[in-house]
């Protein structure tokens, strides 16, 4: 009996492997004026991979259903602004993954949701993933990376890779009030990573 095939890149065919990751790659954090992009080296001569490189991506597990109702201002939830804040003031690659319903991925709370729509708009990728081992596939959204069928635990662990090899999105100049353009621009760099989550 065949039990098990491979259909998914990996090792040498892997788009992310260390021998394809790029020298550099732009990252984005807060500055002065807002929002800035800044070059991260990701490499050294002999093609090892720098500690400062590895990216800082946090998990949120939404599974509290601490929305009150639907519209909840994100003022209100202090905790996952923070954490935004925070990625953006470490000056390195960093992104989330959220651990939402089964399987979809989606969050619980409309407020928590918008907290990471703006860390998308902002640079920061944002993958979602279900909850336990999901047998089920995540929806992908234009802003949103689909993980699949993968756990939160690997998703992470890809979206590290990914940030490697692509570097941060391209922040809007206001992440509450981006431009159609910025959007545009963020949902087409959003697609490398979505394909790298398809085939991975």
């Amino acid at each position: 009996m065949l039990l098990y095939v491979p259909a998914y890149k990996h090792t040498y065919m892997s788009e992310v492997n260390t021998s394809r990751l790029p020298h550099a790659v732009r990252a984005v954090r807060a500055g002065s004026g807002g929002i800035e992009s800044f070059e991260v080296a990701i490499k050294n001569r002999d093609g090892e991979i720098l500690p400062d490189a590895i990216p800082s991506v946090s998990i949120v597990k939404d599974g509290g259903y601490c929305g009150e109702d639907f519209g909840d201002d994100p003022a209100l939830e202090g905790d996952l602004t923070y954490l935004l804040g925070r990625k953006l003031s470490l000056g390195r690659l960093a992104g989330f993954v959220t651990e939402g319903q089964v399987p979809y991925g989606s969050m619980t709370s409309q407020a928590r949701h918008k907290i990471m729509e703006r860390a998308v708009l902002s640079g920061l990728p944002v993958v979602r993933a279900g909850r336990g081992a999901p047998e089920g596939f995540a929806d992908a959204t234009a802003l949103f990376i689909s993980g699949s069928n993968l756990t939160a635990t690997k998703a992470r662990l890809l979206l590290m890779a990914c940030l490697m090899r692509f570097g941060s999105l391209p922040a809007a100049k206001d992440p509450d009030h981006p431009t159609q353009a910025e959007r545009k621009a963020i949902e087409e760099a959003n697609a490398a990573y979505q394909n790298v989550f398809d085939t991975h």
